[in-house]
């Protein structure tokens, strides 16, 4: 059951990253310059939506948090990977997926270079454990747990401050148009 929620979220995010046309790379390029914030918006809003009903829901079901450790050097320096496959590609992760369903042939590029970088960090994680995931790595930790308040509370805080951003900010700077 818990596989077709996933297809279902996916299915619905996906349709929503198509609609609002951030599979489309000159949009993304436009977000990335500031003169169209649509895609901007967008994410801002999933993210607020879905962070608060994330932790609503968990207080009244079971769920796991895979909470990833941050180790600094190694999430600035994939950061800086990432950021370049990004301006390079004109893809994201999720916009390269919707892109690949649109019929985009670029597309294809991004999800292959995603699929190569995971495979090349996976060969090399335990070299690159030394010098960028021990140095710095401050384990399991949430903002939650540094400010010493419960998840729920700080996700509607924070949701509640992203969708204030989405409505004060405009969809377009003022003398452009995309």
């Amino acid at each position: 059951m818990n596989l077709l929620y996933g297809l279902l979220v996916g299915v619905v995010m996906g349709a929503l990253i198509q609609r609002v046309g951030a599979s489309s790379p000159r949009m993304i390029a436009a977000a990335l310059r500031l003169e169209n914030l649509t895609i901007i918006k967008f994410m801002a809003t999933t993210i607020a939506v879905g962070m608060v009903l994330v932790y609503i829901m968990s207080q009244f079901m079971p769920m796991h948090f895979d909470i990833k450790p941050a180790y600094i050097v190694g999430v600035f320096v994939g950061g800086l990977i990432f950021g370049v496959g990004f301006a390079v590609g004109g893809y994201c992760p999720g916009t390269c997926v919707v892109g690949v369903g649109e019929g985009r042939r670029d597309a294809w590029a991004a999800v292959i270079g995603g699929v190569v970088g995971a495979v090349v960090f996976t060969l090399v994680y335990s070299a690159l454990e030394g010098s960028m995931i021990k140095p710095l790595n401050y384990g399991k930790v949430t903002l939650a747990d540094v400010l010493h308040v419960p998840a729920v509370a700080l996700a509607i805080v924070i949701g509640a401050l992203f969708i204030a951003i989405v409505v004060w900010l405009p969809t377009m700077r003022a003398g452009r148009s995309s």
